[in-house]
């Protein structure tokens, strides 16, 4: 017989499924923590934690930044509890994973942080003695939960700030000067640069210090690094642009049109998918997003900037309570009105999982992967794997795929080939000082291909496959591309990836406030082709057009690709 604590928390799950958002998520996770408290077995402790330095705190859970305030909460300890119990808990987290990063460490630990009310949500269960510890905490400042959380009550892991007695002009400057410092160490493009990086610094300096605040600052510094048009390496961090209008866009042709509605308010005005956005306080929608968007995003093609400037919810995002007035035009019907940004609940958004199968036409399967990013990835291939083995060819769909973890892909690359699979070559710079000294020019690692081996235990699927891709196809899933290029698997079809991948350095601009990404790697594909600055090309090119987009059951590249794989069965 289930326990009274499973049906609540299959209620509550139930619930969170039709709300189907990221702040919905959030109430889920809350109920399931305070019908917890409320249990008369269970044992509370109020914890209290800051800092980031490793060797006091013997690692973290989660952490960000340097840990900066305090990180307050109370850690609920109950028990028995049954393994049917945490899986449907397991189920809220993994539901919140579709929205937002979650870390779902194993089956029975997992860890998010909702960034909007700096609140982290985190449980862990020990099978042998059927406890659960279960955590809920907020933070004035940036998050620091240690690993050891379920037995440790009070950390001050504060590390020696060297920066205590700065005032506010210095922080700005440190900032910039760390940007410009470490590009020139550590960016592996340098060379592709055209424009004078010392005198880019220089006219910033002022800027900085005229600044009205902080965010002015983190715009700067954006645009800064904006400019070595690189897609990794990018400013990061307090961005004061939190809300968005609560629709998704697509680019088709020089256009550019709503893809989603994901408001009830906004389809109650007459917005539906489809409309075609026009203008944006007035202005021309492509002259908008050239103007305040474009500048902003760091990128290596041509067809990156314009996926992240026209394409999702980047295009209207601004700081909450902003106004924009949208025009659209639907044939001879046009509708505008005022949108004051954080103001429309986004309470039609569609749930979708990292993986998702289904099976279309002549048992060919539709294989959709989201992003490579989630920690159970491999895991979750591993449910669909046997399903996968059933379908006479596979369609692999990677468009708007932003990437994630690489080793997720070559997962299910490593299901496709009975053979070896090369790896990326990459280089990347070496710093000698004593050639600095001699004015001699420094050394470069490179590293050559490797080979994966294919994946034991399992049969290795063998028919015929499919990638669909896109300019939003980017990093970790042009990877999967390079690979399965040059193993000769299959197609690649749709329009060129993104162009840009590899590992970035991660660098502190101002304390608790602005980071940067900076691109140390310089990847190419396993027979030394270049992609990064160019992106994949596909085998089979093929571009929606509206009529494709909006009026077809598929698309004009799954259509394309279906075509494909018939001919091949």
């Amino acid at each position: 017989m289930k326990s009274v604590f499973l049906s609540l928390c299959f209620s509550l799950l139930c619930v969170g499924c039709i709300m189907g958002q990221s702040a919905k998520a959030f109430k889920s996770l809350d109920s399931i923590y305070q019908q917890l408290v409320l249990r008369p077995q269970v044992k509370l402790d109020s914890v209290k934690y800051t800092g980031d330095d490793f060797k006091k705190s013997g690692g973290f859970a989660w952490q960000r930044g340097k840990g900066t305030g305090w990180t307050i909460g109370c850690r609920l300890t109950l028990k028995p509890v049954t393994q049917d119990d945490i899986e449907l808990i397991r189920k809220d987290f993994e539901y919140a994973s579709q929205f937002q990063y979650v870390n779902l460490r194993s089956q029975n630990d997992a860890s998010t942080y909702f960034n909007d009310s700096r609140t982290a949500f985190l449980y862990s269960y020990d099978l042998q003695s059927q406890t659960l510890y279960f955590l809920k905490a907020t933070t004035d400042g940036e998050i620091s939960v240690p690993y050891n959380w379920k037995t440790l009550d009070f950390m001050d892991a504060t590390s020696r700030n060297p920066f205590a007695g700065a005032d506010e002009s210095d922080l700005r400057l440190l900032g910039l000067s760390r940007l410009w410092a470490e590009v020139k160490r550590n960016f592996v493009f340098m060379e592709r640069v055209h424009l004078d990086w010392d005198s880019l610094y220089v006219a910033n300096i002022r800027a900085m210090k005229q600044a009205r605040n902080r965010a002015e600052c983190f715009f700067i510094l954006q645009r800064m690094a904006a400019q070595l048009n690189d897609g990794h390496t990018y400013v990061y961090g307090s961005d004061p642009r939190t809300a968005t209008v609560p629709i998704s866009t697509v680019m088709i042709g020089n256009k550019v049109y709503v893809d989603a509605v994901e408001s009830s308010t906004l389809s109650k005005r007459g917005l539906k998918r489809g409309m075609e956005l026009v203008r944006v306080n007035g202005m021309p929608v492509l002259k908008y997003g050239e103007q305040y968007v474009k500048p902003y995003i760091s990128s290596s093609t041509p067809q990156w900037t314009l996926n992240q400037t026209y394409e999702g919810s980047e295009l209207l995002r601004g700081m909450p309570d902003d106004s924009l007035y949208l025009s659209f035009v639907s044939g001879h019907d046009s509708l505008s009105f005022m949108y004051v940004l954080g103001s429309a609940e986004r309470d039609q958004v569609s749930a979708s999982s990292t993986l998702e199968l289904k099976k279309l036409d002549r048992n060919i399967g539709y294989l959709r992967i989201k992003d490579f990013m989630a920690s159970n990835f491999k895991k979750e291939f591993d449910k669909l794997y046997p399903q996968i083995l059933q379908t006479s060819a596979l369609i692999i769909d990677l468009r708007n795929n932003h990437g994630g973890n690489s080793g997720n892909g070559d997962y299910i690359l490593r299901h496709l080939s009975n053979d070896s699979i090369r790896t990326d070559t990459w280089r990347s710079p070496m710093y000698i000082p004593a050639y600095a000294s001699w004015s001699m020019k420094q050394p470069w690692y490179n590293s050559p291909s490797e080979n994966l081996s294919p994946i034991k235990g399992v049969e290795i699927y063998t028919r015929p496959v499919v990638v669909l891709i896109n300019g939003g196809t980017f990093s970790a899933a042009e990877d999967f591309c390079s690979l399965f290029k040059c193993m000769k698997r299959g197609k690649l079809i749709g329009t060129p990836t993104g162009g840009s991948t590899g590992n970035g350095v991660r660098v502190e601009l101002i304390p608790g406030h602005t980071y940067a990404n900076i691109c140390s790697k310089h990847d190419a594909m396993p027979d030394g082709t270049e992609f990064v600055g160019i992106g994949i090309k596909p085998d089979i090119e093929v571009s929606e057009n509206y009529e494709s987009y909006f009026k077809k059951k598929e698309n004009a590249v799954l259509k394309t690709a279906l075509k494909y794989l018939k001919s091949e069965l």
